[in-house]
């Protein structure tokens, strides 16, 4: 980062909505909170985000007519698969949405005091369960698991169909927000 300075950092994508929301609603971060267990026992903020970026976040979307709101987001280390898990962390960390990433983007930012924000757009939903756990695929050791969870279980590839719509749409909205936000920022 030092040979080549930043401007900001920001972390994008994907997350899950931990508020009533529907697929491709855009959330822009204020704050990220994290944990470093599963259990939720020690949870801790990990970056503010700045408040010039979140407001050109929720202008963006604005401009672009796309459903957007601003608060807290929570990163795990795991993804959370089922609706009640999803409410459980909800109800614990106050967050509005939650990915795996934008803890560890923010904590860098803030140590080499760059501005920081969060805009990601809903791919799974606050009450939906995935169509399997996904955690399975995150170790290279639990791969045939996966697999094995997926084919034992045709209905899974009927919910694995209904998620590449789902981040299809919500990928298309965070195109959008980005062309608009990355304009405003030139």
């Amino acid at each position: 980062m030092k040979d080549q300075p930043l401007d900001m950092a920001i972390s994008s994508g994907l997350a899950c909505a931990l508020t009533p929301s529907s697929i491709g609603d855009l959330f822009i971060g204020t704050e990220v909170l994290a944990t470093r267990d599963e259990g939720m026992k020690e949870i801790y903020a990990a970056a503010i985000c700045d408040r010039t970026l979140t407001d050109m976040g929720l202008h963006a979307a604005q401009a672009e007519g796309l459903p957007a709101q601003a608060g807290r987001f929570v990163s795990l280390p795991r993804i959370l698969w089922r609706g009640e898990e999803k409410r459980r962390v909800a109800t614990e960390t106050g967050a509005m949405a939650l990915d795996m990433e934008s803890a560890a983007i923010g904590a860098m930012a803030g140590e080499h005091g760059i501005p920081f924000v969060v805009i990601r757009a809903a791919s799974d939903l606050l009450d939906e369960d995935l169509p399997m756990d996904f955690n399975l695929f995150m170790d290279r050791a639990d791969w045939l698991k996966g697999a094995w969870a997926c084919a034992s279980r045709p209905a899974s590839l009927l919910g694995l169909r209904r998620m590449q719509t789902q981040m299809r749409t919500a990928s298309q909205r965070i195109s959008t927000v980005f062309n608009r936000f990355l304009d405003d920022v030139a």
